[in-house]
């Protein structure tokens, strides 16, 4: 449900971005920009019509004025300038000056981190953040934090965070930022809403954490029992006790019973950072699971906190 709206959100926010464009090149208070490329025509005078680059100085070359500065004004501020300089120099008594833009200036934004398409892409006056997520392909389902995520402008070495679940999930667009040249949007690797699952099954391995979870959930994506020899009768969970950093609560749980008797206080029900061990002995062999777990590059943090045979509590 939560991953259909926020696709939903991104075709949206893409449509109204277009259709955004389009007015933009009408709208009053946009404010010519160095590179970009503009048309003078004045009515009834066919030999005033040019298309022209805003220069890199700001400036661009009127038809029979010069030099005379764009950059920094709207189309109507430009209108009304050259309006007086065509009355002055050319004697016309009601010049009726059109000035419009033909091309944006092109400006580039990249997106990176657990997108489906990184890169950097060109964007339009106008165009946002979720404009540019939706450039990257959206976020890669089940492993991108969006509530983590960071922005950062051109030419600056602060990084903004921002709250992409707000965005596309709650509809938050109080930090749906325009985008300017150069800007960089990042999206971080989910590594706190996991579980892991190690020692006797067929998949053992990180998985997404998805409310509700139970063990049973748990087995399942790891593909369930490697023939005999998982030891479903001495599952253990390991847990972090929450505000007590490098402490950790060690929960048994027999799915036997469970299976056998229906016993459904063995079906633990699972806390994102969990840790299941399915033991092939009646002893969990702790140098084992931090020995497979450390090659999990996103529970290297988790295994340096010494969860195993260190502080754990009965």
């Amino acid at each position: 449900m939560g991953v259909a709206r926020s696709l939903l959100r991104l075709f949206l926010c893409g449509l109204l971005s277009a259709i955004g464009l389009s007015l933009l090149a009408q709208d009053a208070t946009y404010r010519l920009q160095v590179e970009d490329v503009i048309r003078i025509q004045v009515y009834d005078e066919p030999q005033i019509d040019a298309i022209l680059p805003v220069g890199r100085d700001g400036n661009i070359s009127a038809p029979f004025i010069g030099i005379i500065r764009a950059a920094g004004k709207t189309t109507s501020e430009l209108e009304a300038e050259l309006t007086v300089e065509y009355q002055r120099k050319l004697k016309l008594r009601d010049p009726k000056v059109a000035v419009t833009i033909q091309r944006f200036r092109t400006i580039r934004a990249s997106v990176g981190g657990f997108v489906k398409r990184p890169g950097v892409f060109e964007v339009r006056p106008g165009d946002t953040l979720v404009t540019l997520l939706n450039m990257g392909g959206g976020p890669i389902e089940d492993r991108a934090d969006l509530r983590r995520a960071t922005f950062r402008r051109a030419n600056s070495q602060e990084l903004i965070p921002v709250d992409l679940y707000a965005m596309l999930i709650l509809g938050d667009t109080s930090q749906n930022y325009v985008l300017e040249d150069g800007d960089e949007l990042t999206v971080p690797e989910e590594t706190k809403n996991r579980i892991l699952v190690l020692g006797a099954v067929m998949a053992p391995g990180a998985y997404p954490y998805k409310e509700p979870m139970t063990l049973i959930d748990a087995i399942s994506l790891a593909r369930g029992e490697v023939r005999f020899r998982s030891m479903f009768s001495k599952i253990m969970v390991v847990r972090e006790l929450p505000g007590r950093k490098g402490q950790y609560l060690r929960i048994h749980a027999d799915l036997v019973k469970f299976v056998r008797n229906g016993d459904s206080k063995q079906n633990v029900t699972l806390l994102p950072g969990d840790l299941v061990y399915v033991p092939e002995t009646k002893t969990p062999d702790f140098n084992q699971i931090a020995s497979i777990a450390s090659t999990l590059f996103y529970f290297d943090r988790f295994f340096r906190d010494n969860a195993f045979g260190l502080r754990l509590l009965p």
